[in-house]
């Protein structure tokens, strides 16, 4: 049955690809800096050791990257809590016709999951590109690691795909149990 909670899901978020926009466009925001904050991390780190306290300025620049990252992933789930909410009657029909909980909160949680997915390959495309440029045309004097662009590019699609999940999955599981007689009635 999630089999087809997830066939539902694409289906609904492929339909929904406008309202997807700016949480694909802050979330591939957030992994750019988390890869290029990763790919120039050594630089950084020689740069600061001379400037002194180089391990607590490393983490501050990371931090402030994986923070931006998260107001992405926390924009994907706003924007799925409006779906959510725009969504109360079909949920209600879902529900009324027999549809168990466990494939509505699959469907429910494709738009999150696609969206964090796509903005985070993205931000960390743009950002390999621009990492190669910059490194390439002698501009970053530090230079830009492929070793910290690989660990960045990892780190930013695992914490966009995991912390949009994990913020998605209250609004979405309290959506599923609503009884089908409430959804239909109130209908948003």
């Amino acid at each position: 049955m999630i089999k087809f909670g997830l066939s539902y899901g694409w289906l609904s978020a492929r339909r929904r690809v406008r309202e997807m926009v700016l949480p694909i466009v802050t979330t591939a925001t957030g992994a750019f800096l988390v890869v290029i904050v990763f790919g120039m991390s050594a630089g950084i780190q020689e740069q600061s050791a001379s400037l002194g306290h180089a391990a607590e300025i490393g983490r501050a620049v990371i931090l402030i990257a994986i923070t931006v990252l998260l107001v992405g992933v926390v924009e994907v789930a706003v924007a799925t809590t409006r779906t959510i909410a725009h969504r109360t009657r079909e949920l209600g029909v879902l529900g009324a016709t027999g549809v168990r909980r466990g494939p509505v909160i699959a469907a429910l949680l494709v738009e999150p999951a696609v969206g964090a997915v796509l903005g985070a390959l993205v931000g960390v495309v743009l950002a390999v590109i621009v990492g190669v440029v910059l490194g390439m045309l002698g501009l970053v004097g530090t230079g830009v690691s492929a070793a910290g662009l690989g660990l960045g590019s990892a780190i930013a699609v695992a914490v966009s795909i995991v912390a949009a999940l994990a913020t998605s999955i209250v609004p979405t599981w309290n959506a599923a149990s609503r009884p089908p007689i409430h959804s239909l009635s109130t209908g948003g």
